[in-house]
Parts: structure tokens; C-alpha cells; sequence
């Protein structure tokens, strides 16, 4: 990493994950977990900030702190991905790897507007299937499903389970079913 005067200030050495969102919040440098906002693409020479030097990054927390702990043992991946597609999301960061969804980090805060709200359209590959009518969340607010009302006449409220969205880009919301599986979503009552 790249400091205000072009020198080199550190390197990344790990990642901060909301693993709710399957976003990566921090990156990890100097054993301080620095926002996103802090960083801006350096082209080749990877990642930069406004950072004077290593003494700027004693302001920032300790990546021990318990705010960044591992999660917990409840927590899964999205259905076919490991710790390798987290760890990628560094390459991509750092320029020497492309970004491979649904992990997300997004380098200029405010512009992402990438945000599962009512009215949502929701999409198998290129088809529309429905729109987000509602988000149903757990005790601890985070998504557990997704309320659909399908496309067409018949309008009715589905449930999708949250593990069957692979990307959302803008408002659009991508999920992983076929054709059977669409046909099959439970029937939302609420």
C-alpha cells in the first residue's frame, strides 16, 4: 500500500468479511483493520491512501479487536463457495486477480447502490422471475429470506431462502435456481 508521499506503507495481510452481506468491510494492514474508504486504486502498483505513514495507522483498531473476530460456527459460505473465493477478492483488490462475485468490496463508498430493497426485480440468469416485495430478517437482523411476488398475472408471494441470491448489482437481484426449483418456492402467508 501506497501512502500520500508514494511510498510504500505496508501490505495487506487479511481481510474483514460481513458475513451477512458477504462483503469485505477492511482490509488488514500493519495489523490494523483500515475501511475501505481509506484505499483508492493505485493502478499497477496496487492500492493507495491518504495515509502519511505507519504512525497514521496506530489510529485504527487492532485487527485482534473482538468487533473483528472470526465468525461464528453458525456461519456458512454461500452455497458453493470456500475461503479461496473470500481470499480473491485480495487479488482483485490488489490488481493481479479479477473479482469474482458474490463477495464484494467496493473501493468508493456511496457509489455502490448494489441494495436488495421492495421492488427489486429478481432474475434467473436473463429471465425476471418476480420482484422483492419484502426482506425478512432473523432475531439478530440479518436476511434470512426473500419475499417474491412472481411475475405474470398470477403475482403470488414466494419465499426465497437468502442462500439462493449469487449477486445483487444495483437494485437487480440474481438467484441461483432452475426451473423446477422456481416453480417449487414456498408460498409466503405474511
Amino acid at each position: 500500500m501506497l501512502g500520500r508521499d508514494g511510498r510504500r506503507i505496508g501490505h495487506v495481510e487479511g481481510l474483514v468479511v460481513d458475513e451477512g452481506a458477504h462483503q469485505v468491510t477492511h482490509l488488514v494492514v500493519g495489523q490494523r483493520a483500515l475501511p475501505l474508504r481509506e484505499f483508492r486504486d493505485a493502478g499497477p502498483d496496487g492500492l493507495a491512501t491518504d495515509l502519511g505513514g505507519e504512525a497514521d495507522l496506530e489510529r485504527f483498531p487492532s485487527h485482534a479487536d473482538e468487533q473483528f473476530g472470526p465468525p461464528g460456527e453458525h456461519w456458512q459460505p454461500p452455497e458453493g463457495w470456500a475461503i479461496h473465493n473470500f481470499l480473491a477478492v485480495a487479488g482483485a483488490l490488489l490488481g493481479n486477480a479479477p473479482y469474482q462475485p458474490p463477495v464484494e468490496a467496493e473501493l468508493k463508498p456511496g457509489e455502490s447502490g448494489h441494495e436488495i430493497t421492495s421492488g427489486s426485480p429478481v432474475w434467473v440468469e436473463d429471465r425476471q422471475i418476480g420482484h422483492v416485495v419484502e426482506v425478512l430478517t432473523d432475531e439478530r437482523g440479518r436476511t434470512r429470506d426473500i419475499v417474491m411476488a412472481r411475475a405474470g398475472l398470477r403475482g403470488e408471494k414466494v419465499l426465497i431462502p437468502v442462500q439462493k441470491v449469487i449477486e445483487v448489482v444495483g437494485p437487480n437481484v440474481q438467484v441461483d435456481l432452475n426451473e423446477t426449483e422456481v416453480e417449487l418456492l414456498e408460498p409466503y402467508e405474511g
